[in-house]
């Protein structure tokens, strides 16, 4: 196995994991301050990370040129916009069809690539993701129940282009998180993504804590009364991190998201696990056709 597909799988692990937590604080926090602890508890942690690293290895820090502190501040906004954004739909009535609309990322993150990086993928990379695409708003609109009449009336709503939005901005923020990568002179693989990771999430901690500290006070300073079971947000969203940026170091960036879909499949687990929900057959057949499109990626 590929060192960058053991990355993309340890990400998706955590992040459906760190998912997990947040669903249960939604109740306690709401949904913005739910969505604050990625942030906030993840920034000590990711600092934390790289001392103890630093210490064990004796290695030095990677240089970081002008062109790095532009991307990895623009990556860092741009996903702050994508959290703001994807929060915000849940309050719409059609929000199930507009996060369904998010989940075209991969495919937004294949064009961005090309476009910024000029990286172009393969021909049965550029099907899986489509397939890949698919699945997961197959996924999304099925564990709804959804309508065929709701989901025409949302495909021109405001709503899908917040979806799209929302998954626009997340897309051109993993490829802005790999440009930024690229520009990192020295250091080794690990220590360059725990470097990144720790200096991407203390800007979003402190842009969205600023947002949120002016928009959403009361769920702001509930994020932190609460951190004896909100800190292992933070523990999983920095390994998280960590392993994204060490996969997309290792490798392009679309195929890793491609790969990195394998997410939903661990959510799907855990919500039968921990949550005793059930599954469909329609819901199965959308997980076949998603581990296929990560097969055909990793067959590639």
């Amino acid at each position: 196995m590929e060192i960058w597909v053991l990355f993309a799988v340890l990400a998706a692990a955590t992040q459906a994991l760190r998912t997990a937590v947040q669903r249960r604080m939604v109740a306690p926090l709401g949904s913005y301050g739910a969505a604050y602890i990625r942030f906030s508890y993840a920034c000590p942690i990711a600092w934390l990370c790289l001392l103890v690293y630093l210490g064990a290895t004796g290695e030095v820090l990677a240089s970081l040129p002008f062109t790095f502190w532009a991307w990895i501040n623009i990556a860092a906004l741009t996903q702050v916009i994508f959290t703001i954004l994807l929060v915000q739909l849940f309050s719409h009535r059609s929000f199930a069809a507009a996060v369904a609309f998010s989940k075209t990322e991969v495919l937004q993150t294949a064009v961005f690539e090309a476009l910024i990086l000029g990286v172009v993928v393969t021909v049965q990379t550029g099907i899986a993701i489509a397939v890949g695409v698919f699945a997961t708003v197959m996924l999304a609109f099925v564990k709804t129940n959804l309508s065929i009449s709701n989901i025409q009336q949302s495909l021109l709503s405001r709503q899908m282009a917040i979806g799209l939005a929302a998954g626009a901005f997340l897309g051109f923020c993993t490829v802005a998180y790999g440009a930024a990568m690229q520009a990192m002179t020295g250091g080794s693989l690990l220590n360059n993504a725990i470097y990144a990771a720790a200096i991407g999430v203390t800007i979003q901690a402190a842009c969205f804590g600023a947002y949120l500290y002016v928009a959403k006070r009361t769920e702001f300073i509930a994020s932190f009364l609460e951190w004896r079971k909100a800190g292992l947000a933070g523990v999983w969203a920095s390994i998280c991190s960590i392993c994204w940026f060490a996969a997309f170091l290792s490798h392009e960036v679309a195929p890793v998201r491609a790969v990195g879909q394998v997410e939903l499949l661990f959510s799907i687990g855990f919500s039968i696990l921990y949550f005793k929900e059930r599954v469909t057959r329609l819901e199965l057949m959308a997980m076949v056709l998603l581990a296929f499109s990560i097969i055909m990626v990793l067959l590639d």
